[in-house]
């Protein structure tokens, strides 16, 4: 899999297109510290992610009992963004590295073979 570096010049324009090509594919985040230790976030669908200053935010909805619950997260101290692609060339992970050196990875349901 191809992971691709993303300019900071580019981040607002990227990120509105990557919204645009991903709204609604189910997504989770995986966050790594520098102790190597990995959280993984409830799945959800996703909506949007934009950028301001070095605050990413990410919308996501979560579906359950017929409900549909909007959920907002924050990345904060960004200065690093990346995107890796799957064998088809479909996005499959976006990385956010922040100024600690932590990694919060969204991680996108595989348009191949449907695993996340």
């Amino acid at each position: 899999m191809d992971k691709k570096i993303i300019a900071p010049d580019e981040w607002n324009e990227y990120l509105a297109d990557f919204s645009t090509r991903n709204q609604g594919r189910r997504a989770r985040f995986e966050a790594f510290s520098r102790g190597g230790v990995a959280e993984e976030d409830e799945e959800a669908v996703f909506e949007s992610v934009a950028i301001a200053g070095d605050v990413v935010t990410v919308n996501r909805t979560v579906r359950a009992d017929d409900k549909n619950a909007p959920i907002s997260d924050q990345v904060t101290g960004v200065h690093g963004i990346a995107v890796q692609l799957d064998t088809d060339g479909s996005d499959n992970t976006m990385e956010f590295m922040d100024t600690n050196g932590d990694l919060t990875v969204l991680h996108f349901e595989s348009m191949v073979d449907g695993e996340s």
